[in-house]
């Protein structure tokens, strides 16, 4: 059953009724069938109606601003629209294009509009005749409710070193749980980045979250484990290199001592040869593919170019053709821990650079229910020199994350007014995984206990905050969302569907 909840502005008792038993009239003559799968539920309080929409299942809501007094400035329907619609927020408690405005056709009306289009409301329904404006009104509802979003299902995962890594797998690992009849890995785009890459490689060939995890401990032989060795490779090679170029230009004097000196130290503190073989092992396995065009989903890696600042997007028409696992380890060249990855003449670095994530593409491709798993998230602390006192590369990390993280939140209104259709779902560290994951990026002995903080972290808010809409979403899109660990409940067909999430 669909769930519609309707917000009248008008204190007066009789203004209430009056909207209940009229459109209750106007469904019933214009389809008494449907009539009977949307439930209409009333309310009069800003506070009760911002609950009730953040409790979740709501399918679509109507503001009714009629016979509101006081200026508008100070009206309850304003004040409404303003928490509903925090363009710093990613997934809203209901979607714009499924929030209507009712409101006189008056001055005060047309204003409470533009209040409305700076919203990007779905639409403006202007009182004049009844009962024509219930018809309207319902006629909008049903539209609304009845558009089944069924689209296509991307998962776009960011960077953040091998913290990030183990941070995002707990992430997909507790999304995983409740989805007991749909694998992640059958996500119909995946874009990964920096350390997210790593992940959306092993995503894209039909690997779940559990069995990366899995693979990862070593107790499977899908994937091979990660080891420190593959890791934490120093660039010996290109810093003798370096050195023995630069002495010869110091002997010829092309180059004093000092200036030698400051470029000594190569593009990277590891040279990154030992991970690309690592994941060309994992991708060359029986039943992988090291090819984007043999994959049956579409997988986007990116990708920074080092000396034009251009993001590149392999897997897209007009990228260098590369196999993925170059393409993951030109997005992994996190400097200056990883050195470039050279691929033609061109040299790639990390790709959260210049992207967090690629979430505007997932939504170019046709995705309507896109998974953001975002690690790179700067520590908050309210005690002074709390990053100071850490010492540099602490600090280094915090800027690089406020940074990152700044950038991120600045394109989030731009790309929900560019897709108001498209559902997007943002999972983020949490306080007590912020604390572990503070500081350098290259946390290899945290691995698991970052895994598990995320998972467990991610399991909580998903039974206490976000489950309901995001087991609506997944509805919509045809994929069962449950909580296990929920006692199971016998349904009605006349009764409104509840996902089974727990408090």
């Amino acid at each position: 059953m669909d769930q519609v909840l309707y917000y009248v502005a008008n204190p007066a008792r009789a203004a209430l009724r009056k909207s209940e038993e009229s459109l209750d009239a106007a469904a019933r003559r214009l389809s008494p069938i449907r009539a009977r799968q949307v439930r209409v539920g009333y309310e009069t309080s800003v506070v009760r109606t911002l609950a009730k929409l953040r409790s979740g299942g709501t399918d679509a809501l109507v503001i009714d601003a009629r016979g509101e007094l006081g200026s508008v400035d100070e009206s309850s329907v304003v004040g409404l629209l303003r928490a509903l619609f925090d363009d710093h927020e990613v997934a809203g408690v209901i979607a714009r294009d499924r929030t209507w405005l009712v409101v006189d056709a008056d001055e005060r009306g047309m204003a409470l509009s533009f209040e409305a289009g700076r919203a990007r409301l779905a639409g403006v329904v202007s009182a004049e005749r009844e009962p024509e404006l219930w018809d309207g009104i319902w006629e909008r509802i049903v539209s609304t409710v009845s558009r089944k979003r069924g689209g296509k299902i991307a998962i776009c995962l960011a960077g953040g070193g091998i913290e990030g890594l183990f941070y995002e797998l707990g992430a997909l690992r507790a999304i995983q749980r409740f989805l007991p009849g749909y694998s992640l890995a059958q996500a119909d785009i995946i874009c990964g980045i920096s350390a997210g890459a790593v992940l959306a490689g092993l995503l894209a060939n039909g690997l779940g979250p559990v069995d990366i995890e899995q693979g990862l401990r070593g107790k499977t032989n899908r994937i091979n484990p990660i080891r420190r060795s593959d890791l934490f490779d120093p660039a010996i090679g290109a810093l003798a290199r370096r050195a023995a170029s630069l002495s010869w230009d110091v002997a010829r004097g092309r180059r004093s001592p000092l200036s030698a000196l400051f470029r000594l130290p190569p593009a990277g503190m590891f040279s990154g040869a030992r991970l690309g073989r690592w994941l060309e092992e994992q991708l060359t396995m029986p039943g992988m593919t090291n090819r984007f065009e043999d994959l049956p989903r579409k997988l986007f890696i990116g990708a920074t170019d080092q000396d034009t600042s251009e993001h590149v997007l392999f897997g897209s028409p007009g990228a260098p053709k590369v196999p993925i696992h170059q393409a993951i380890r030109a997005s992994t060249a996190l400097a200056p821990f990883y050195a470039p990855e050279k691929i033609g003449d061109r040299y790639y670095i990390d790709g959260g650079f210049t992207r967090t994530t690629n979430m505007r593409v997932a939504a170019q491709e046709g995705a309507t229910l896109v998974l953001l798993v975002d690690p790179l998230v700067p520590v908050h602390s309210p005690k002074p020199g709390h990053v100071a006192e850490r010492g540099a590369i602490f600090t280094a990390m915090q800027g690089l994350k406020q940074l990152i993280n700044g950038r991120f939140d600045k394109a989030v209104p731009t790309l929900k007014a560019m897709y108001p259709h498209v559902s997007f779902h943002l999972f983020q560290p949490g306080d007590a995984a912020r604390r572990v994951m503070g500081g350098s990026p290259m946390k290899y002995f945290f691995r698991e206990e970052i895994e598990e903080i995320s998972f467990r972290e991610t399991v909580r808010e998903i039974r206490s905050v976000r489950g309901r809409e995001l087991g609506r979403d997944f509805v919509r899109h045809g994929v069962g969302f449950t909580d296990p660990d929920a006692p199971k409940v016998d349904l009605d067909d006349d009764e409104p569907v509840e996902l089974r999430v727990v408090a």
